[in-house]
């Protein structure tokens, strides 16, 4: 009971924290009601393979994850600023690739070698070292089927924290090769589950290939959206946004910026941040020297009368 209550706590203080409202589940793509703030701009901090993103309303911060070195790192609410940065060590290897705030001071890591790692944020206020080694009695590792090429696993991870009854939900993209969503709920019991031996259970609620195809060439990014309870899936391959419901439904489809449009060249990580704002990374560009952000601002339900009159912001169906 402690746990669930801590849960929809966690839920409750999202929702308060992002100012989203209670808006009604399904409906017209929210997408449609956001408007880009401004240009891209450098997070000098992280020079290349940011992959992911994640706020968490609890502190007021974003949490983000470079790939191959192994390196987590607490961000301002505007992502202006770096406050920590955490070394990750133990495990296989250190290529995360995705990030996901759970709430109670968890987060979750995904691995691109199709597992994910729960750990507790430190209370210190200095850099520090976060274990990810699954033999940790602090860290609950989760075994996701194995991916079928290297260098082709997990890319995204996102969190429904009321989903399963408050237990909360995951939903987590394989990059191509296939292209898959997965959707497996989180063990209450904290100890580390596999689909391997039966402990986890992880679905697919939709054919990814055929919902993607011609829209998506490859998945890199996920956000759990719970105003609509749909997914925001990134593409970097194909540079769009994509808002689909999670039978399956792809209601919108935001091109996103270029560098020469002022954008990035290849988003990697995607969240709702405070004000229900759109934070999206990349990486770096061959001229540019840093990973990237790229900010989208939440305008209200007001905007739609005006949709179609802003060249970037949505492409409705499919992109040819």
């Amino acid at each position: 009971m402690r746990l669930l209550r801590g849960v929809a706590i966690g839920a409750a203080a999202w929702l308060s924290a992002c100012a989203l409202g209670p808006a009604p589940r399904g409906g017209p793509s929210l997408l449609d009601d956001y408007r880009r703030a401004g240009s891209s701009f450098a997070l000098a901090e992280i020079p290349n393979d940011l992959s992911g993103i994640s706020y968490s309303p609890e502190s007021g911060t974003h949490f983000l994850v470079e790939n191959g070195a192994g390196n987590l790192y607490e961000y301002s609410s505007d992502l202006r600023s770096q406050l920590r940065k955490f070394r990750l060590v133990g495990g296989p290897s250190r290529d995360f690739e995705a990030v996901a705030v759970l709430g109670n001071s968890k987060l979750a890591l995904a691995h691109e070698q199709n597992r994910v790692v729960i750990v507790t944020i430190p209370a210190a206020d200095a850099d520090t070292e976060l274990s990810v080694d699954p033999n940790d009695p602090e860290v609950q590792e989760l075994v996701l089927p194995t991916r079928a090429k290297r260098n082709r696993g997990l890319e995204g991870l996102c969190y429904d924290a009321a989903g399963n009854a408050g237990g909360g939900t995951f939903y987590a993209v394989q990059e191509s090769s296939p292209r898959r969503i997965y959707r497996f709920d989180r063990p209450a019991d904290g100890a580390n589950a596999s689909v391997a031996d039966g402990s986890l259970r992880v679905q697919e609620p939709f054919d990814a290939e055929e919902v993607f195809s011609g829209i998506a060439e490859d998945l890199s990014g996920c956000a759990y959206d719970p105003r609509s309870g749909r997914l925001l899936v990134l593409s970097h391959l194909s540079s769009v946004l994509v808002d689909v419901s999670t039978e399956g439904e792809v209601v919108r489809v935001l091109r996103l910026p270029g560098v020469l449009r002022r954008g990035a060249v290849q988003y990697e990580g995607i969240t709702l941040g405070p004000g229900g704002k759109l934070f999206l990374v990349s990486e770096s560009a061959l001229f540019q020297r840093a990973s990237r952000a790229l900010i989208y601002e939440y305008t209200g339900a007001g905007e739609r009368s005006n949709r179609g009159r802003d060249a970037e912001r949505v492409e409705e169906g499919p992109i040819q």
